[in-house]
C-alpha cells in the first residue's frame, strides 16, 4: 500500500470522533496522526444556489478543502457549507439523467460528516436536500 493509498485509508475509516474540530480556523486534525489533517483552503462561492439546495432556509456556500499530511497538500475536495454552516456536503454529481439524482461517493460522505462533525445533521441534510451516497 502506498503513502497516499494509506491515508486515503485512513480517512475513509476514521469517524468524527477520532478528529480533533477547529472550525474557526477551518481545520480539523487526525487524532491518532496529527501530521494527517483537513483543511478549509479557499471560498468558491458566496451565494451557492443549485437545485439541491434551493429549498434550504439560509445561505448556502462553497468552499475548497485540502487534505494535507505534514506540510503536503495529497487531496482537494469542494464541499458545501449548507443552511448557515448547519451541515457541510461535498459538492454531488448531477444527475445523468431524469430519473437519477444528486450523489457523492461514501469517501465523500466521510469527508462531510467530519467536517459537519455530527453524523445525524449531515445524515438528515443529505436526506433534506436529496443527495444521496452511491452504495
Amino acid at each position: 500500500m502506498t503513502q497516499l493509498e494509506r491515508i486515503r485509508s485512513t480517512v475513509s475509516e476514521s469517524n468524527p470522533g477520532e478528529w480533533i474540530p477547529f472550525p474557526d480556523m477551518g481545520t480539523w486534525t487526525y487524532r491518532d496522526e496529527v501530521e494527517l489533517r483537513i483543511q478549509r483552503y479557499e471560498q468558491l462561492d458566496s451565494n451557492l444556489q443549485t437545485p439541491w439546495t434551493q429549498h434550504l432556509q439560509a445561505n448556502s456556500q462553497s468552499f475548497g478543502y485540502v487534505i494535507y499530511y505534514g506540510d503536503s497538500p495529497v487531496e482537494y475536495h469542494k464541499i458545501a457549507s449548507v443552511d448557515n454552516f448547519r451541515a457541510h456536503i461535498p459538492l454531488p454529481q448531477p444527475p445523468n439523467g431524469p430519473n437519477d439524482v444528486y450523489s457523492i461517493t461514501p469517501y465523500q460522505e466521510t469527508i462531510g460528516k467530519i467536517i459537519t462533525g455530527d453524523q445525524q445533521t449531515f445524515e438528515a441534510y443529505l436526506n433534506n436536500t436529496g443527495v444521496q451516497v452511491q452504495r
